[in-house]
This record gives C-alpha cells, sequence and structure tokens, in this order.
C-alpha cells in the first residue's frame, strides 16, 4: 500500500486502471450495480434540495443560513461533471442526473438571493454590489 501512494497520480492511475480491467473481466455484475447506484442516488438527490430550497424561500431573515459560496461550488462542480460526462466519458445519462442537481442548486442560489434582496430593502439597507 506504501507504494501506491509513493507513486504519486501515474500509480493511482495504473491501480484504477488495473481494478477497471479486473472488474471487466471478473465481475461484470458489479459494474452494473455500481452504475445503478450510481443513477439512482444521484437522481434521488435532487429531491433532497427541496428542503434547502424551502428554506431559503420561508426564511424570515434573509435566508442568511444559506451559504451562497458553497452552494455556488455545488453549481460549478456540477456544471463541469454535466462536461465531463458529455465531452470526456460521453455519457449523456450522467450529464441529465448532473444537470438536474445544477438546477436545484441554481434555484436555491437564486432564491436565497431574492430572500436577501427583499430583507435588505425591509431594513432600509442599500442593495449590496
Amino acid at each position: 500500500m506504501l507504494e501506491f501512494f509513493g507513486s504519486g497520480i501515474s500509480g493511482a492511475l495504473d491501480w484504477a486502471e488495473t481494478l477497471r480491467t479486473y472488474v471487466d473481466l471478473n465481475h461484470k455484475w458489479l459494474q452494473t450495480a455500481v452504475l445503478s447506484a450510481f443513477a439512482a442516488l444521484n437522481s434521488v438527490r435532487v429531491l433532497a434540495y427541496v428542503p434547502q430550497f424551502f428554506k431559503a424561500v420561508r426564511d424570515t431573515n434573509g435566508a442568511s443560513a444559506i451559504s451562497r459560496t458553497t452552494w455556488g461550488l455545488f453549481l460549478a462542480s456540477h456544471v463541469t461533471t454535466v462536461f465531463y460526462a458529455l465531452i470526456c466519458i460521453g455519457d449523456p445519462l450522467m450529464a441529465l442526473i448532473f444537470t438536474g442537481n445544477a438546477f436545484a442548486c441554481s434555484a436555491i442560489l437564486i432564491a436565497a438571493h431574492l430572500k436577501r434582496r427583499g430583507h435588505r430593502r425591509l431594513l432600509g439597507s442599500p442593495p449590496a454590489e
């Protein structure tokens, strides 16, 4: 195991390729199981954004508990995953799943932005630049 860590990125890539080849030759069912779990869990994850969205919408304190930085990074991560799925591995299902996640993050960011803007107006504060 120490050899793996000492060989850096190329060692990790070699190890990953060896694992993939082994699974491809001996355990095709495992690839199907992992893909199914990935698709199912990441599809259902879109529903997990719903409570966060409603928290932002219903918040009376300008959605102060919503971190726009965190949600912005989630959004950027999902968008780059969409491009990775389409351009690097040609997987439209993965791209579709992460497009849904990106839209959900966008909805939360927009809701938080609107709540903060409305809260600032309510308090008589000038809008932030």
